[in-house]
């Protein structure tokens, strides 16, 4: 782990060039640092105009049909005391100075981008950078954050394992396309709970995903969306239970590794993988319990056995 000089974006733009005045500020309304455009067009050696400056920023914020996007906040107006009085001027904030820094090709913008790239690469070196500028309160809960990142991390893993990838590969390998792999998934999630994933994402509330990091309105719906709220998923592993997709990555886990003690050398064919999903559903069926969870909610759907014997029956067909 790396400790280093990380001061924020505005001071360390300043030490990049000192020689131009930085008026910066803190905007309560949009909760957001902000330097006053001009000085930062002066400082970087734009040599047009204050409009032509920030022209690829109002560009960069506003959607196809001219509707500013709110989670992107880049270019704005704010009071800025002068001493002519308070003047509202254009300003840039903190994500507009990253965003502009970024695609600049003059010689100070590379300076800051190199500070920048210097930061990123011990970040991937040593996965972490603690920066010895951060106030008091921010060191003090670093610890927490770190175990917070950790766990995060683990769950990652974990849905490296429900996205099925050594099922998919295998189903690549034995020449079967997606149509064969979304039969072979369904298949599963009947065995496991009694629907298939799109009953799943119909009947069932979302539990889990990512996260809104802002408050966010969509510009072509309307609607309007809190920070932390989840944001729309097609996965269908979000609208599981924790207790459920423990049993989806036993599940995964079990046909994987039957797969790979089977045939390791990875030539199974279609027929092959059903019959380990046949047997995957005979366990399931020998115990009461699984049995009683994974039977179906309505009498109307397909019986177990016979959706297997279809999922089969097509695959053959196109090996």
């Amino acid at each position: 782990m790396s400790v280093v000089q990380l001061p924020s974006i505005f001071r360390a733009i300043q030490e990049i060039f000192p020689d131009t005045v930085l008026r910066t500020g803190f905007s309560t309304r949009h909760k957001a640092a902000f330097v006053v455009a001009a000085d930062l067009r002066q400082g970087v050696g734009h040599r047009s105009n204050t409009t032509d400056f920030v022209k690829g920023l109002e560009k960069a914020q506003t959607s196809p049909k001219g509707v500013a996007e709110s989670n992107t906040l880049y270019l704005g107006d704010e009071v800025i005391q002068t001493a002519g009085g308070p003047q509202r001027m254009k300003v840039i904030y903190k994500r507009g100075a990253y965003h502009l820094l970024s695609r600049s090709d003059l010689p100070k913008a590379a300076d800051f981008r190199d500070r920048i790239f210097d930061v990123l690469e011990q970040i991937e070196r040593e996965g972490f950078v603690v920066n010895a500028d951060a106030p008091l309160a921010q060191l003090q809960a670093m610890p927490q954050q770190m175990v917070q990142t950790v766990d995060d991390l683990v769950l990652v893993r974990k849905l490296e394992i429900r996205d099925y990838r050594k099922i998919r590969h295998a189903i690549w390998e034995a020449g079967g396309d997606r149509e064969d792999f979304r039969d072979v998934r369904t298949a599963l999630y009947e065995i496991l709970f009694g629907l298939t994933p799109a009953a799943i994402r119909q009947t069932r509330p979302q539990v889990g995903g990512e996260r809104y990091k802002r408050d966010y309105r969509n510009p072509r719906t309307g609607t309007f969306h809190k920070a932390g709220e989840l944001r729309p998923s097609d996965a269908t592993p979000d609208y599981l239970t924790e207790d459920e997709l423990r049993r989806l990555d036993d599940a995964v886990l079990w046909v994987t590794t039957t797969l790979s003690f089977r045939f390791p050398e990875g030539y199974a064919t279609l027929g092959d993988i059903l019959d380990v999903l046949q047997q995957f559903a005979a366990q399931v069926r020998s115990f009461p319990k699984l049995k009683e969870k994974s039977e179906p909610a309505s009498k109307e759907q397909p019986d177990l056995r016979s959706r297997i014997e279809s999922v089969r029956a097509k695959l053959q067909r196109g090996a």
